[in-house]
């Protein structure tokens, strides 16, 4: 930051005496977006190279901490990157900066939680400084007033759009089914009265609410399977195994979905024939098969594996639905604005088309997440899921059908649970739709 850059704001002029609070901020934040960007990149590339090196034969045992982190890493390193953005913008006092800055680190916070590594806490615990730093009074008294003027319609829409969603009593049932089913899958740790794995062989085939036969044991409130696992326990923790597959397909899937539909949207011409046809080939097989397909390829059995052939699957949905939105947007008198002062076609395309494709894009995932939950749980059932023993829904179900004259509950409780959830999910995704819809939230 050099001091031609001080009074660089029309709007707001910068107090000389608060430029270090501000010189703090900018490196602080240029050091996250470093930190970022090369801990997303190590677990993302360490993953898919220790899955290549598998798949080629080679015996090699990947590190703990790097197992099944590929597709928060992607987003960890996307997130560094953004970051790096932030910084080089903050160096200017742009003002756009403090707000994207706040949001995206509170993001990326969660996101290095999400890694469950003691690393990934520390970092985050480091990512949120920059956060503290933008309340500092000589950096908030430059940002703070101008965020709460531009957050006042939106907090005004925000409120309205709560209205909507309390006046649909459905819609209230899906949040919380949904949100019930997040907070016990975030503390199965502390809830379950059994471990995910734990077998009490004494156990086997004992109905709902039965007191164990071990001495001191916990009761099993649903029931137990034929190996004496703790129907309960395991359906809470297969909660956290497929709601994580299936969250961590679906934003996989809008991100390479959105660019290659935007690009194709906005550019036309071959590159949109080549990208439109190679979609093409996608929804040429259906989609359960298609998945069986790639997983069969790669050769093993895992969630991982699962993750990745959704991952392929589901992609081409966002890209015609967002090409779809961009060939709408990209001639409307905005765009053109933003031409005419010279903005680059990525600016375009980042700053003002995308955020206006965003509503569909929000409604197509919400209704996807519980239909990527069924298809996993399906592949797990017909035997291309995780190994015997992992407490996962469809797993679940396809070793309890062959007890299901013995105990049918083993096969009841995780079916519900997957029923439940996609249901809420759609019951969610519909509601949306008509908030977010202009013509049918002014009714």
């Amino acid at each position: 930051m050099t001091e031609e850059y001080h009074l660089r704001s029309d709007e707001i002029p910068i107090d000389p005496s608060t430029v270090g609070q501000f010189r703090v901020l900018w490196f602080l934040e240029l050091v996250v977006s470093i930190m970022l960007t090369i801990l997303g990149g190590i677990l993302f590339v360490g993953d898919v190279t220790y899955s290549i090196i598998e798949r080629l034969g080679y015996p090699v045992v990947p590190p703990d901490w790097i197992i099944g982190k590929f597709a928060i890493g992607f987003a960890i390193a996307v997130l560094g990157l953004i970051a790096v953005r932030i910084a080089a913008a903050l160096e200017n006092y742009e003002m756009w900066t403090f707000s994207a800055l706040l949001y995206v680190n509170l993001i990326s916070a969660g996101s290095l939680i999400l890694t469950e590594l003691s690393t990934g806490l520390y970092a985050a615990v480091f990512v949120l400084v920059p956060v503290v730093l933008l309340f500092l009074p000589g950096v908030k008294s430059y940002w703070w007033e101008t965020f709460v003027e531009d957050m006042v319609p939106r907090l005004r829409e925000f409120r309205y759009s709560m209205h909507l969603v309390r006046k649909s009593p459905l819609v209230v049932v899906g949040i919380v089914i949904i949100v019930a089913f997040v907070i016990l899958a975030l503390l199965a740790p502390w809830v379950a009265p059994y471990g995910p794995e734990e077998r009490i062989w004494a156990d086997t085939n004992l109905p709902p609410g039965s007191p164990s036969n071990v001495p001191g044991n916990p009761v099993h409130y649903w029931g137990t399977d034929n190996s004496g696992g703790d129907v309960f326990s395991r359906i809470l923790y297969g909660a956290q195994v497929d709601l994580r597959v299936a969250i961590t397909v679906v934003i996989v899937a809008i991100v390479i979905g959105t660019f290659l539909g935007a690009v194709s949207g906005y550019y036309g011409g071959k590159l949109d024939e080549l990208l439109m046809r190679v979609t093409d080939v996608f929804f040429a097989f259906p989609g359960l098969i298609l998945a069986m397909a790639i997983v069969m390829a790669l050769g093993s059995r895992s969630l991982e594996n699962i993750s990745v052939a959704l991952m392929v699957t589901w992609w081409p949905t966002y890209a015609r639905l967002v090409r779809g939105q961009v060939l709408l947007e990209r001639e409307k008198l905005y765009v053109e604005a933003a031409r005419s002062v010279g903005a680059s076609d990525a600016r375009i395309l980042i700053y003002h088309i995308i955020p206006n494709t965003i509503q569909p894009i929000i409604v197509q995932a919400t209704m996807d997440t519980g239909a990527v939950l069924l298809v996993a749980a399906g592949l797990s059932f017909i035997g291309f899921g995780p190994p015997a023993g992992i407490a996962e829904w469809g797993l679940m179900i396809a070793k309890g059908q062959e007890y299901f004259s013995i105990s049918p509950w083993a096969v009841f409780f995780p079916g519900f649970a997957i029923l439940l959830v996609s249901l809420a999910l759609n019951l969610v995704g519909d509601g949306i739709r008509d908030i977010l819809d202009p013509k049918l939230r002014r009714r």
